[in-house]
């Protein structure tokens, strides 16, 4: 291929030498050197910058000339004031560390000054200082690592429990591929949920033990890897398939298959698992690829979801770090651990499995794991504390227990489900009653009430100083509550590990607990209260593959059809909900006979024409009108898009909220008051 010219013959004028000579005297080395930080590090300085602010408008002083002098009563009282201002959410030495590190950047950012040598080391004894003075934790946070042992029980969890409810049922599917691919390529969360159609490729090979059906492999290519210092070569990992697993739980084959076949972005016409798992490698032909089309090329493999009038859609961007940080917490809080489930888990986890292998040489892990020559960064920051070798076979010069290490250093060795994951409902009215979330009601009462003195709504001060006050008043004490209960929980959390040990002991004592009680229900009670799909998925995961090859992939085959069913339905639970009060599942009774279009009167016509909600949800009947004009009018505020919309019944173009109220009322018997 020749190589491309940047400009068009159009455009040579620019390269004149009068060109070059402007842009030289025009030069501004600001402007260039100037850092392109990741949107972490930018929601970081502009987080500090806001905070040296407010701290100067309280204290009365200059925050851009104390920005620039840099001297230590600001640097000192900045961080003593939000520190203490944090009430205890600040509450660690390396959080000290990282906020002055960026202040540092934001410094420099504006005035392209560097911080002095005396300036750090007074600032070094003025952190110690704090830290003392505020009682700050030095001891860094926990480091747990996941292992394909715990990952099943996340994944268990996942796929079994009534509390891990999605809005659309294809984030399970996406969220138990992310975990597969997490634990088995150790890349960081970026770089997985960047992920496209096009960084994957499916393959067939012929199976090199000379067995009679192809391989599965698939490919994986991840660009967006960490690009401090410069960005790093993509690495491609491939992961092939294994013959006679136990079962299908960990087998990312089935789930990815199943996202490409809910998308339909298969290039073949009309493929199904079935005809997948038939296809062969042609005799001369050393591999078959099985290509994705076209338009899918650029389709993130992980989407978030929107939200539109007919409900939640699936969006073209991935899925934000956000959600599945907090994804991943819930799950290891519903599955019972004691220790924190986040992506760097299994990042840690797939380190200590590549450095244990023997058939992985060191270079090898590095080059994995995006880490440079030596295993500096490796030991520092994803070996574990917790020491995972037998040290006393070793100086005892015995051979190594490695079965019973591998349990003893496990994350799945603290699950518990007897331990508490939230507050009932006079926990959570001990934490609003707490003073400080009291006072910061209080607060926002009384301006809620100068608004109300004028005889207006709240939402008619938009814009006014008045409603941001309100608004920042709201924001606070909503903050405050939640820290609060995430307070209370973690004491309820503490006491439960110190005393259920003791109470557990002296009921072994006393006999009067029986020996095979766990806290929890088994897998097998909760199945009836899940969703059809559900069930149905659940079973084909846990389902223990043959060891003929030809039942082996009928059976994955199925499963893939499966998941996909599943990726269809839109509301993973069967009643309608609100979202603030989620209840548990409760089981989907079968319809007796199809579901008739013909809207009843207190019938939402948006729900019972989209297809993809659960059949209780579309048939679902509303008690008032009043209830179901609200109903519409919600439906017509998530509209993201542009009018008009679509009836899913009878197809009519409705341009306006108006036109919806007046088309329910005139076409679907829907006897509202239009006004």
């Amino acid at each position: 291929m020749a190589p491309r010219r940047r400009l068009d013959n159009k455009d040579a004028k620019h390269r004149s030498a009068e060109y070059y000579i402007s842009q030289r005297k025009t030069f501004n080395k600001a402007e260039v050197n100037v850092r392109n930080h990741s949107p972490s590090t930018r929601t970081l300085k502009n987080l500090v910058h806001k905070k040296w602010e407010e701290y100067f408008r309280i204290v009365d002083g200059d925050a851009v000339e104390a920005l620039k002098n840099f001297e230590m009563i600001d640097i000192y009282g900045f961080f003593d004031w939000w520190i203490e201002e944090s009430c205890g959410s600040f509450d660690a030495c390396s959080t000290l560390q990282t906020y002055w590190n960026v202040l540092g950047l934001v410094r420099h950012e504006n005035f392209h000054l560097m911080v002095d040598p005396t300036t750090k080391e007074e600032a070094t004894n003025a952190r110690q200082s704090l830290a003392v003075k505020h009682r700050l934790r030095k001891e860094p946070k926990e480091k747990p690592i996941m292992r394909a042992e715990d990952e099943f029980e996340c994944l268990q969890t996942l796929w079994s429990s009534r509390e891990i409810i999605f809005d659309l049922e294809l984030h399970r599917l996406v969220l138990a591929l992310i975990i597969q691919l997490a634990g088995i390529t150790g890349n960081r969360p970026k770089a997985l949920l960047t992920l496209r159609y096009r960084h994957v490729q499916v393959a067939l090979l012929p199976d090199p033990r000379g067995g009679s059906r192809p391989r599965v492999l698939i490919e994986l290519k991840f660009e967006q890897t960490k690009g401090y210092l410069g960005q790093k070569d993509a690495n491609t990992i491939p992961v092939p398939d294994i013959l006679n697993e136990t079962c299908l739980m960990l087998c990312p084959h089935i789930t990815l298959l199943a996202l490409a076949f809910r998308r339909g972005a298969f290039a073949v016409p009309d493929l199904t698992p079935a005809q997948f798992y038939d296809l062969k490698v042609l005799p001369g032909q050393r591999q078959q690829l099985i290509p994705w089309k076209e338009e899918v090329q650029d389709d993130y493999l992980f989407p978030r979801s929107v939200k539109t009038s007919l409900g939640i859609e699936v969006g073209h961007d991935h899925l934000p770090y956000d959600s599945l940080r907090q994804r991943l917490a819930k799950i290891g809080e519903v599955t019972g651990m004691a220790l924190p489930v986040g992506a760097y888990c299994f990042r840690r986890g797939n380190g200590e499995a590549l450095d244990s292998s023997s058939h992985i040489s060191e270079a090898q892990r590095n080059l994995c794991l995006q880490h440079g020559p030596n295993s500096a960064v490796f030991q520092r920051n994803y070996l574990s504390r917790h020491i995972t070798a037998d040290t006393q076979a070793a100086f005892r010069g015995l051979e190594p227990q490695t079965d019973v290490m591998r349990v003893a250093t496990g994350m799945s060795r603290t699950i518990d489900k007897r331990r508490p994951t939230r507050l009932n409902p006079e926990q959570q009215e001990e934490a609003h009653r707490h003073p400080r979330v009291q006072k910061l009601l209080r607060e926002k009462l009384d301006l809620k009430a100068q608004m109300k003195d004028h005889g207006r709504t709240v939402k008619s001060f938009e814009g006014t100083a008045l409603y941001d006050r309100y608004r920042l008043a709201k924001q606070a004490y909503e903050g405050e509550y939640i820290f609060q209960q995430r307070s209370l929980l973690r004491q309820m959390k503490q006491v439960f590990n110190s005393q259920q040990p003791v109470f557990d002991i002296e009921s072994q004592i006393r006999k009067t607990g029986s020996d095979n009680e766990d806290g929890s229900k088994s897998l097998l009670s909760t199945r009836p209260e899940l969703i059809p799909e559900r069930v149905a998925a659940l079973e084909a995961l846990l389902q223990l593959v043959p060891s003929s090859p030809g039942s082996e992939h009928e059976d994955r085959a199925k499963a893939v059809q499966t998941l996909v069913e599943l990726a269809h339905v839109q509301d993973g639970h069967p009643v309608v909900v609100r979202r603030q009060a989620r209840r548990l599942l409760s089981p989907l009774p079968a319809p007796e006979r199809p579901l008739s279009l013909d809207c009843k009167p207190l019938q939402c016509f948006l729900c019972l024409g989209n297809a993809k909600n659960p059949v209780a949800q579309r048939s679902w009947e509303f008690h008032s009108r009043g209830d179901l004009k609200k109903h519409l009018l919600r439906h017509a505020q998530k509209h993201e898009g542009k009018w008009p919309l679509t009836c899913p019944i009878d197809g009519e173009r409705i341009i306006h909220q108006q036109h919806l109220l007046s088309h329910a009322h005139a076409k679907h018997k829907t006897p509202l008051i239009i006004r």
